[in-house]
Formats: C-alpha cells, structure tokens, sequence
C-alpha cells in the first residue's frame, strides 16, 4: 500500500489533527523515522546505510528523552540540536566529535527528508555546520604490514585465507563489505583485476599486482571445489562473515605486538591510499580504485599523504631560504 504523503500543520493545529486521526501523531520522532527508512529502503540504499541511519538516529533520540526534551520533531531547533545534541554528548558525555558527526549526518538527511514531504516547514539542521574529522587516520607503517602479514600460519588452510586477504586489502584498498561479498567469478586473473561490488549495485574493475595475483592464485587452489559461491569461504564451506575478518585481523594484531594503531579493515584501506598517493597514485585514479563518489574524502588522503608537499615545503620554507644561524 502506498504511504499517504503527510503535510505540514502547524503547532496550534496540531491537537485538531489528533482529534480527527485517533492514535495518530503527525510529528512522532520514531514514526517519521521508520517512514524515513522505508523511503531509503525504497531508493535502493544499502543495507549498511539503512543500520547507520536507524542506529545514529535512535541514539538522538534517546539523548533527548534522556535530558527530558519533547522528540516532536517539529520542536527539535537548532538551538536544541546546538546544545543538546552536540554540546551534550562532547561536554557531558565525553564522545569524540567523529561520532557525533555521523549522528549529526544521520539528523540532516531526516530534517531534509521531513521538509521534503511537507511534515515541517523549517529545517533545525540547516545552518548546523558538520565539520570534517577524518584529520587524523591511522594507517600501518611498512614495518608494521610486514610483522602482520608474518603472523598466518600459511600451512593451515585458514592461515593462508588470512593471509590472502590482507594482502588483496593492501593492493586494492577494498571495503570489508565488498571483500566478502566477492564471487569466485568476480575474480578475472587473465586481465589481473578483481569486479568490485559496491553500493546500489554499483561495480568497478580494479587493478591486482603480479605479487598478490601470486597469492590470489595460489589461494584459489588451495580453496578448491566449493558449493558456496563467495571467494573467501570458511573450513565448513560457508560465507565468510564480516565479523570473522575483523577478529581475525585483531588478532593477528595483537600477536604482532601492534598496539598504536587499530587492528582492523578498514585500517588496511587507510594504509592502501596512504602508499598509493606516497608512491604517485593520482586523486582520480584514487577515487576509481577506493570506489569513492565525489573526491572529498581522496582529497584528505592526499592533503594528509603526500610527499609532495613536504618536497615542496622544503623549497618554499621562509626559515629554510634565510641565512640565519642554526
């Protein structure tokens, strides 16, 4: 059944709206949100989009019942989100401000979603600035990739899984969800590319290197004759969980005595664009490998990697130029 559009009434018509619509509240935070992710849901958004958006946006609303604020959204004001949302969770509850960013991107695609269908007539989020916070993203360093990477034991079918997939992480830059989701036949090993799958059935071909095409090869035997049709499947023939990668990383992690950086996928990703934009990699040909839509993020990999700029700092420095006394 088609969901009748709703249209925004306001305050000192609201209670007429309930007396005629029994059970019925037009500007219900948790009702408007699950219509929000209906409506995502309907335009093809991933399943991982559809998480963060029900995750972060329950979080605002916990946080506001929890300091006793109405979760009417056609009271939430920028004022409240200001105060209560930001200010709250930084000053009182300690949480990084990369967390409340995301809650805060969740917030503005709901208040945008909300005007669009008329339910409100004034978005709160509008003049809510999101900063950037990926400035300070760990990465390996080629010390730490190498003791990781010595850690499966290659005898052992799982070993040389593990070690297979880090290594494909490390020459592709790929997704832990697009890792797992790969196919036996995404795997094209006469053109040494692999088809990634990303979002809303988007694909890309990407580039594989003779050293982890070796790998790859050699894993693929070593996997043999399956009924599962996934390239990295468990000792039972099943689908190789996300969860499952991420433990095994961790651990290889903590037997490799890494402690400064986290254990994890995507860190392999960081470390992927930190050494490709170091070894030359251009941004677009960063963005079509990472799989990236716009070139924001890409620019925070090269603004944060790039040799290039110590080089030319090197040559531009004010104090360097200077015959002064060191």
């Amino acid at each position: 059944m088609k969901r009748k559009r709703r249209i925004y009434i306001s305050e000192s018509n609201n209670a007429l709206l309930n007396a005629d619509m029994p059970g019925y509240d037009t500007f219900d935070y948790t009702e408007n949100m699950e219509a929000f992710l209906k409506d995502v849901r309907s335009r093809g958004r991933s399943d991982d989009t559809i998480k963060f958006y029900r995750q972060h946006l329950r979080r605002v609303r916990d946080l506001l019942e929890e300091q006793g604020i109405s979760t009417q959204v056609n009271r939430i004001t920028s004022d409240i989100i200001e105060d209560n949302v930001i200010l709250y969770q930084m000053d009182k509850l300690d949480i990084s401000y990369r967390t409340v960013s995301n809650r805060l991107r969740a917030l503005r695609a709901f208040f945008n979603w909300l005007c669009a269908e008329k339910i409100i007539a004034e978005n709160p989020m509008k003049n809510i600035v999101i900063s950037k916070t990926d400035t300070n993203i760990e990465t390996y360093s080629r010390q730490q990739i190498i003791e990781i990477l010595r850690q499966p034991n290659l005898e052992t079918f799982v070993g040389f899984r593990d070690y297979t997939i880090m290594t494909l992480m490390l020459d592709t830059g790929i997704r832990l969800r697009e890792l797992v989701d790969l196919k036996m036949n995404d795997v094209i090993l006469s053109d040494s590319q692999i088809v990634i799958w990303g979002k809303n059935q988007t694909f890309r071909r990407v580039p594989i290197q003779n050293k982890a095409k070796a790998v790859l090869k050699r894993y693929i035997k070593v996997r043999g004759v399956s009924d599962v049709p996934y390239l990295f499947i468990t000792q039972d023939d099943g689908k190789l969980s996300r969860k499952a990668v991420q433990d095994r990383i961790a651990k290889y992690g903590r037997m490799a005595g890494i402690k400064n950086v986290r254990n994890s996928p995507h860190t392999f990703r960081h470390t992927f664009a930190k050494m490709a934009v170091q070894n030359g990699a251009n941004i677009f040909e960063l963005q079509r490998i990472l799989g990236h839509k716009t070139l924001d993020m890409v620019r925070v990999y090269v603004n944060l990697f790039s040799s290039d700029i110590a080089r030319a700092h090197a040559k531009f420095s004010p104090i360097e130029n200077l015959n002064i006394p060191e």
